[in-house]
């Protein structure tokens, strides 16, 4: 009989990773965007400049985290490090990056770029790829662990919009704190000990570089490129530097609006966490690429409806639809990934594929499409966004590959 994924310690732990992460991450980046704005008094180019500096140092972490963890495959070299790098959060960013952005901005938006890309911006990948890893090693699903890191970043966030309001720098040092969490977890968690997991380990081919770059020679895994660079890149860029200061800018007091985006922001991911723990069912009934059409279509949604969005309550309801996109977009990702890539390369596809691919589509596009809401204003700029969102939705439809019949109950049954 097949033991409860909740019964199983190494559910626990992943579940555990994904809360410290996403709790750390949700007191620097929730209010990343607003921060850079309003207390430093960054225009929406500047602000799109840094995004895509994050992205383009990040692009380079992502290679050397995705082909990494897979040589490691459990083993913790590199989320020790992000560990480190995460602890050392409120020292850096209140002591170096700030000052430097003020005074010194373009060397703070180098520095800056490489100590964010170890910690959050690579790093997410490497923790939802490690944390990936566990549930295929302990057979449970990844979007059940999963769940917990978005309540841990509903949690965060709810605290941060109020360290926000007093100041900013508290909530840095909180995310600090929750470093030191991370690290005790590194301390307790040894999957070496699992004897039956180390000798299936050791019986696995290991990782040639033959394999590696056998990956980018499959058309698939470049259309699969094509889709993220066209959605979730826009949508980013949407999500994370458009969006916070348009519905700021909808308040008179910054204090108040800080507060409302805080807790529109914990009722959203904890939406999010919902929709997470019940996405693997339905994903593994209507199959990974019908569900990332779907994503792509929230996503597109969402970025049309706020160019018409001018009142609060509005505004509020196209916040909390994020939870449909980014919880679908995630697991349907990963199974994507399970379903038509070599399993023992899924950190590498899923962080050079999603994640890098989703960092030069920033990169590309971030600085431009700052300087165009500068120029010609919110409202147009989102609605073409949205289009092109549309345009490249439409692209998946036709080439990203669908399961062969069966696929989706096969990886039913396996992850159970």
């Amino acid at each position: 009989m097949t033991t409860a994924f909740y019964k199983k310690s190494a559910y626990w732990f992943s579940s555990s990773y994904s809360i410290v992460y996403y709790a750390a991450g949700s007191l620097v980046f929730s209010f990343y965007a607003i921060w850079l704005s309003k207390q430093i008094g960054l225009s929406a180019q500047q602000t799109g400049q840094i995004y895509s500096c994050n992205y383009f140092i990040a692009l380079c972490i992502m290679f050397i985290y995705g082909i990494g963890q897979d040589k490691l495959v459990l083993r913790k070299h590199l989320v020790w490090f992000q560990s480190i790098i995460i602890t050392g959060a409120a020292p850096f960013l209140i002591y170096i990056y700030e000052p430097l952005l003020t005074y010194q901005f373009y060397l703070g938006v180098i520095l800056g770029s490489f100590y964010l890309g170890f910690g959050w911006v690579a790093g997410m990948g490497l923790i939802d790829s490690y944390c990936e890893k566990i549930s295929q090693a302990f057979n449970f699903e990844f979007g059940k662990a999963r769940t917990w890191g978005c309540i841990a970043y509903a949690i965060g966030t709810l605290i941060a919009g109020k360290l926000m309001s007093i100041n900013p720098h508290l909530s840095f040092w909180g995310a600090s704190v929750v470093g030191l969490f991370f690290i005790i977890l590194n301390i307790t968690f040894k999957p070496e000990k699992n004897t039956m997991l180390s000798l299936d380990i050791k019986k696995q081919d290991p990782l040639a570089w033959q394999d590696i770059l056998l990956v980018f020679k499959l058309k698939d895994f470049w259309f699969f490129v094509i889709y993220v660079l066209g959605t979730y890149s826009l949508y980013n860029i949407y999500d994370q530097q458009l969006f916070p200061v348009y519905f700021t800018n909808l308040f008179q007091d910054n204090s108040e609006s800080y507060l409302i985006y805080g807790k529109l922001n914990s009722v959203q991911v904890f939406l999010e966490a919902g929709v997470m723990f019940i996405v693997p069912s339905v994903i593994n009934r209507i199959g990974a690429k019908n569900a990332l059409l779907f994503a792509a279509f929230i996503s597109s949604v969402r970025i049309l409806f706020t160019s018409y969005a001018t009142t609060i309550e509005f505004i509020s309801i196209i916040k909390l639809m994020h939870c449909l996109e980014i919880s679908t977009v995630l697991v349907a990702v990963f199974k994507y990934i399970a379903i038509n890539f070599d399993k023992r390369l899924s950190a590498t596809v899923f962080l050079i594929g999603y994640q890098v691919a989703g960092s030069i589509g920033v990169i590309c596009f971030s600085g431009w499409v700052g300087k165009i809401y500068d120029q010609i204003g919110p409202k147009a700029t989102f609605q073409n966004l949205g289009l092109v969102v549309i345009g490249f939705m439409i692209f998946a439809l036709i080439f990203l590959k669908a399961e062969k019949k069966g696929a989706s109950s096969t990886l039913h049954a396996a992850s159970h």
